[in-house]
């Protein structure tokens, strides 16, 4: 027999499970900056909030909404519009996802995003025919594609296309006809980097598929972020849950060799204290000298609050100390470059003058003693003359 002043207590209960079951899916917080290879947020207007919504027209635009991008509310960031946002703004998206975000990239050619992005752009190529999942078998490509194509023919052919070439430990969920990745993600930080190696998705995929591989993969990504506790009211993003003991493989394309061989860079400015990315990477504030510098070509930028950005491509050689200066010009005048990097061996700094003197070099190559001799000589050749013009003078007379 039930005790009848069990009852109330028996109800609330029942009655608190049914809010919990009858609660919408929390929601994701998304922020777009121009396109969204497909995805669209209508389509999911219980599940995804969108904080804020750029053109991708002009990165002047991003850089001056980018607290609405980076803020903690944020979980994901959608980046396909143009690329011409500050060094800055890119390092502070960078960072953002570093600390837990998704970003989902269509390929614009983001040199900004080189350290986070999954795969490096290796030149062009002529567009491929079709799309294909690189590896069907794998649970997470199960996941992904279930119910939709395993094969994607382009139809709307381009003449060409960048080509790419997977990171280590990135997984390319979808190939191009010559193996290449067209979707892969990989993980930065304690974020995840999403990469549609492609300008576009309609070619090979319609909306709904678009829409649809979108919507899986950013709900998997993260539920690894934010795994929830087992339970019959587990209420996670959208309306998919992450199959049991997943066991990833890396991805099957050609990864780049690992490079071994480094070199030491001193990094300095006019004016002094600029943030220093190499490859869209934080490395400090000048002046700086940067270790272990993996060597070969890469892209310097130094970014001041108030300055235009500088930005050079510099060669690191390996084994050896290299110097880079870099001049930043006030906003408000034309941005041009007066200075390129400058390389040499000397571990002595450059203060003042672009090409450091060489070790070892005589008193004639300091430019200050030079200038200093040449206004000796012009000035005894002034005072000789002024002497020769009055015993002329006074012989005339």
């Amino acid at each position: 027999m039930i005790n009848r002043k069990k009852i109330p207590v028996i109800f609330t209960i029942l009655l608190w499970g049914m809010v919990v079951m009858v609660m919408p899916v929390a929601a994701i917080n998304i922020a777009i900056y121009g396109d969204t290879a497909g995805f669209n947020p209508d389509n999911h207007k219980d599940t995804v909030t969108v904080v804020d919504s750029l053109s991708g027209s002009s990165g002047f635009e991003l850089d001056n909404n980018i607290t609405n991008f980076t803020k903690p509310s944020v979980d994901v960031i959608f980046m396909g519009g143009d690329d011409s946002f500050s060094a800055d703004t890119g390092l502070q998206i960078e960072q953002a996802v570093f600390l837990g975000k998704i970003m989902v990239v269509t390929n614009k050619n983001y040199q900004k995003f080189n350290a986070s992005l999954p795969a490096e752009i290796s030149g062009i190529v002529p567009v491929g025919n079709y799309l294909q999942v690189t590896d069907p078998d794998n649970p997470v490509s199960q996941k992904i594609f279930a119910g939709l194509r395993t094969l994607y023919p382009n139809t709307d052919p381009i003449t060409e296309r960048f080509n790419t070439v997977g990171k280590k430990d990135s997984i390319t969920l979808l190939s191009y006809d010559t193996n290449d990745p067209a979707l892969i993600y990989g993980r930065y930080g304690n974020g995840y980097v999403i990469e549609w190696a492609m300008s576009s998705t309609q070619p090979y995929l319609n909306v709904t598929e678009s829409d649809s591989i979108n919507e899986r993969l950013i709900s998997y990504l993260s539920t690894l972020q934010n795994p929830a506790p087992v339970s019959s009211t587990t209420i996670v993003p959208f309306t998919t849950t992450p199959p049991a003991n997943i066991s990833l493989t890396t991805t099957p394309a050609v990864t780049l060799p690992e490079q071994t061989s480094t070199g030491n860079v001193m990094v300095y400015s006019s004016p002094s204290g600029a943030a220093i990315l190499i490859d869209g990477d934080y490395q400090g504030t000048t002046p700086a000298n940067i270790t272990r510098v993996v060597s070969g070509y890469h892209v310097l930028t130094l970014t001041l609050s108030g300055y235009y950005d500088y930005s050079s491509k510099v060669y690191i050689p390996e084994g050896k100390d290299t110097k880079l200066f870099g001049t930043l010009n006030p906003v408000g005048l034309p941005p041009v470059q007066v200075t390129s990097p400058s390389i040499t061996t000397s571990p002595e700094p450059v203060i003042t003058v672009v090409v450091s003197p060489t070790p070892g070099g005589g008193v004639l190559e300091n430019p200050g003693i030079l200038v200093a001799i040449i206004g000796v000589i012009t000035a005894t050749i002034g005072a000789i003359a002024t002497i020769f013009s009055h015993i002329f003078k006074a012989k005339k007379e």
